[in-house]
Order: C-alpha cells, then structure tokens, then sequence
C-alpha cells in the first residue's frame, strides 16, 4: 500500500503557514495527498498553498485560524466535514519566553490552549475517523525541550510534555486498528521565526536542521514506533541524559538556555 492509500486522500496540517508546517504539506503532497493548510498568517500560508498546487497538482484548502481558539474543532470541522482526512500533523507551538513570575498568565494559558486543549481536541476528532475507516496517521510535533525542565520556557516545555506522551499514548491505543500515531520530537529548526530571532551563531550552536530536512525524517519514520527523532543521535542524547541525576541534566540545560538567549 502506497502513502497516499494509506494516509491519503487528504493531509491536514495545523501550523502550515511557513517553515517546518509548510514543509510537512509539501512533502504530503509530493506523495499524492491533497492538503488542508491551517495558520494564522493568510497571505503566507495563501502563498505556501499556491506553491503546492503548482509544484505537485493536488487540491488545496485553507483556513485562517488562532490554534488557541476554544471553537477550533468546530471551525477545522466546518472544512474537512466533507472530505476524508487520512493524515494530520499538529506542528503549531506557542512558547511564552522568560523567567516563570514574569510572563503574564494570560500567555502561559495560551501555552496550554495551543499545546496542550487543540492537540487533544482535533486528535480525539481526526483520530476517531481514522480509526473508524481503519487507516491513517497522526503526528504530534513536540520537542527536545519536553525531555524535562527548562529555564525561561518552562510552560511550553511542560506543554510539549504533554503532547511527547499523548502521541505515544494514541501510538499503542491505535496501532492495532490500522493508524499509525507518532509523538515527533523536534531539535532546533531554521524556520525563518526561529531565525530571525537567534544570532547567526546562536543558530549555528545549536545544530539547527532545516525544515525540509526535518520533515522529510518524519516520513523516513512514520509506522516504526511510538516516537521518532528530527535530529541523528538525538534519540542516544536522549537516553543517556535520562540516566543521569535530574538535577544534573535540568541545570546543564539551563545554562545552555542561558547562554543562547541571553
């Protein structure tokens, strides 16, 4: 069975506007997926659209939305009701920066609206009626910060927690009924939002990976496994911190966090 039989006809993509969403679209449609683009910023993700349409002719359908939005399931519901999605990629994030007592509890709310309620409310949604037709896949975009405690994004570090293990979860509850689940844990990425906002060599310190190549390791792993890695040898990183004392590893991480965003 072909990607696009099993997975197919339709991808969605939550975060698709630019950088690693737009890259996870291009290379569902590359593979014969028609696509569903979600974001806030219309133009981009309008632009990212056209150049998936022209690039692998496939359809294409947007929707201009803010992920932490109580409505969502609803309005990503209003656009795929009628079509058959057989692959979902949650990838967006919202990452509140700074010391704990300082960022204001409005945004750390919406930390665990964007990361924690919407990933939880379209996975219950898509997962149903994959699991119900019996084929397809649902990837949960999380990161190395969820491997434990970070200074200065503390909230979101919890969140992608949160989302590492829902994945995992929804692996073993789905894997016998035909849909392969994935908590997808993503090393730093040259989006330009990531880009623009470290220094070049910050960039260059942290091994960044571009997002067409972390996208394309997604599908290099897809159906192998409860949870996948962007970067080589970050799943032995992995290991080998857990077996260290915690107190150990949270603090080295804070000092790196320290030192790139100073």
């Amino acid at each position: 069975m072909d990607f696009n039989e099993q997975y197919g006809p339709w991808a969605l993509i939550a975060g698709a506007s630019e950088g690693l969403g737009a890259a996870f679209a291009d290379e569902c449609a590359s593979r014969g997926c028609n696509v569903v683009l979600v974001a806030r910023r219309e133009a981009l993700m309008e632009e990212t659209a056209a150049g998936i349409r022209e690039r692998h002719g496939v359809e294409t359908r947007t929707l201009v939305a803010d992920l932490g939005r109580p409505d969502i399931g609803d309005l990503i519901a209003s656009v795929t009701d009628d079509i058959d999605v057989g692959f979902f990629v949650y990838n967006a994030a919202f990452a509140p920066q700074g010391l704990f007592v300082n960022v204001p509890l409005e945004e750390q709310m919406q930390n665990i609206a964007v990361n924690c309620t919407t990933p939880t409310i379209l996975s219950h949604m898509l997962g149903k009626k994959m699991v119900d037709r019996g084929r397809g896949g649902l990837v949960l975009v999380s990161s190395g910060a969820a491997h434990g405690g970070m200074k200065i994004f503390t909230t979101y570090a919890a969140a992608k927690a949160y989302e590492l293990i829902l994945g995992e979860g929804l692996w073993d509850e789905f894997r016998d009924r035909g849909v392969d689940a994935l908590g997808y844990v993503v090393g730093a990425t040259a989006t330009p939002t990531f880009s623009a906002s470290t220094e070049a060599d910050a960039v260059k310190a942290t091994n960044a990976r571009t997002p067409q190549q972390v996208a394309a390791a997604l599908f290099e792993q897809l159906g192998k496994g409860p949870r996948a890695y962007s970067h080589p040898g970050a799943d032995e990183q992995a290991m080998a911190s857990a077996g260290r004392p915690r107190a150990e590893v949270v603090a080295a991480t804070g000092e790196m966090i320290s030192s790139v965003w100073s």
